[in-house]
């Protein structure tokens, strides 16, 4: 084995194991031994992001595409820490550099029609969504994005069926089967709910957003004391910035 491809694999266990420091060392020697390596420079990406050095992860991307690498998966972890940032627009021009790819369209149609999604500009987004699944029906993110599209607009027996359908491709995806408890939850059906909620627990046991659901679907059956224990694993287990409203009315739930 190249000396590369072995400081790549010893990289890749590394941030397996959660240690990114160790795998970003590792995944830099690699890349100096072959700088043409787009394996070993996508986990360096992922493992530069993990220590939160967005900077550095964008300037290894950069490196990545002027050294001939190829682009398309280059260009989708791009669009990743743009849309991640909250930068759309840069978001969506990164993924449509990719969408020219045939392997990768599939998953750049859908990172495109998430960017129209969190713009409310709902008919772009089924649009790009119904291009990602010519490119691959398969497509999990391109279905439950369809699924939140038609949700947002209230058609929801269309949500579940897209929903339904990327849990029957991917069983053990998480997010089909919480995108499922949400709906429930929206339509009242509080038990099928709280038993989807478990199902995503299981698969993900810190999975935040499911235990926000869980605590709102015992709060709304008057089981306080259920809902307070959920509330706290929400809080427990829910760092990022979009769930920061959440956290401040949950914790004002839990005082109250």
């Amino acid at each position: 084995m190249a000396d590369s491809d072995r400081l790549r694999d010893q990289g890749l266990q590394a941030l397996e194991q959660g240690n990114a420091d160790r795998a970003a060392q590792l995944l830099k020697k690699a890349l100096s031994a072959n700088p043409r390596d787009n394996e070993a420079r996508q986990l360096l990406v992922e493992a530069l992001l993990d220590l939160g050095d967005e900077k550095a992860a964008l300037a290894q991307l950069e490196e990545g595409l002027k050294a001939g690498a190829p682009p398309a998966e280059l260009w989708l972890q791009k669009g990743d820490i743009y849309f991640a940032a909250g930068d759309i627009e840069t978001a969506r021009s990164c993924y449509e550099e990719a969408a020219g790819d045939a392997e990768a369209a599939g998953d750049a149609w859908a990172s495109i029609a998430l960017t129209w999604f969190q713009q409310e500009e709902y008919s772009q987004a089924e649009s790009c969504c119904r291009k990602a699944l010519e490119a691959d029906p398969e497509s999990v993110l391109a279905l439950n994005c369809l699924g939140d599209v038609c949700a947002a607009r209230g058609e929801f027996a269309q949500a579940r069926a897209a929903y339904e359908q990327s849990a029957a491709i991917e069983p053990e995806d998480p997010q089909s089967h919480y995108n499922l408890a949400e709906l429930c939850y929206q339509e009242g059906d509080l038990k099928q709910a709280e038993t989807l909620c478990r199902r995503v627990l299981g698969l993900d046991p810190e999975n935040s957003f499911a235990w926000l659901t869980l605590g709102n679907i015992y709060l709304d059956q008057e089981q306080p004391r259920e809902a307070v224990h959920a509330y706290k694993k929400f809080l427990r287990y829910d760092r990022g910035e979009q769930g920061e409203q959440a956290r401040q009315e949950v914790k004002a739930v839990i005082e109250g």
